[in-house]
């Protein structure tokens, strides 16, 4: 599989240093599944790297899922860091889908 960033949810199954998207959206849940050893680590952040989510997993199949209320407004979007799993990161239904 490989990253989707123009559909809802955004998917991220691969780490990049580079901005996956650079429009601003609003963001109201992360899910991370499916890691697969503990250790392995996560850090989403905004395109100029500031983190807005970061975990570490505990062990094997680790998910974590966080809901954000206030919803999180991102500017661009990058993960440099996902160690294993996927990511699903779920837009506020009033953020316009850009491709």
């Amino acid at each position: 599989m490989a990253n989707n960033v123009t559909g809802v949810p955004l998917i991220v199954d691969t780490a990049a240093s580079t901005t996956l998207t650079d429009y601003t959206f609003i963001v109201t849940k992360i899910r991370w599944v499916g890691a697969t050893t503990a250790g392995h680590t996560v850090s989403v952040q905004n395109k100029n790297g500031a983190v807005k989510f970061a975990a570490e997993a505990t062990g094997a199949n680790y998910s974590e899922s966080e809901h954000f209320d206030p919803p999180l407004i991102f500017e661009g979007l990058k993960v440099p860091t996902l160690g294993s799993g996927t990511l699903y990161i779920y837009q506020s239904s009033a953020t316009p889908i850009r491709t």
